[in-house]
């Protein structure tokens, strides 16, 4: 009968040595790895610098919200049918919509999509559009929640 390996105790190694202390990702706030903000509020109070009201910017905010999903939906076709060159378009449309908006986090996944469809790695960007969906709801929640409340 085959014996399996013990695993280690907290704090030590297979080798028995011991582990040396870690920097946690959330106690280092430029680790890689640690996921960025939903939103930058301070994108969307800028633009409101740039207009007499904030209905401009209200406006675009809901319009980003309300056009997120089709964005989605064209992406995920055009990845779905193998083509590249519309495929690239589409991400980009989501990307620099995001980034007008202060999407953080959505930027940064639809920024990672990009890389996957110019690597020409379509079957990777078909997964990630799954995650960009996820983010794209949370983004969206979040906008809805804090925007545009005011101090």
């Amino acid at each position: 009968m085959p014996t399996h390996p013990t695993p280690p105790l907290p704090g030590q190694r297979q080798d028995s040595g011991t582990v040396p202390p870690r920097a946690d990702a959330v106690q280092a706030p430029n680790a890689r790895g640690k996921a960025a903000p939903l939103l930058d509020p301070a994108v969307l109070r800028d633009m409101e610098r740039d207009f007499p009201g904030t209905s401009v910017v209200e406006r675009f905010a809901r319009d980003f919200a309300e056009t997120l999903v089709g964005k989605l939906d064209r992406l995920e076709f055009r990845v779905a049918e193998g083509d590249p060159t519309r495929a690239e378009d589409a991400v980009l449309s989501v990307t620099t919509s995001a980034a007008m908006v202060g999407a953080t986090r959505l930027t940064h996944a639809a920024i990672a999509t990009q890389r996957l469809i110019a690597a020409d790695d379509l079957e990777g960007a078909q997964r990630s559009v799954a995650l960009l969906r996820a983010c794209a709801a949370d983004t969206i929640c979040e906008l809805q929640e804090t925007y545009p409340r005011r101090p």
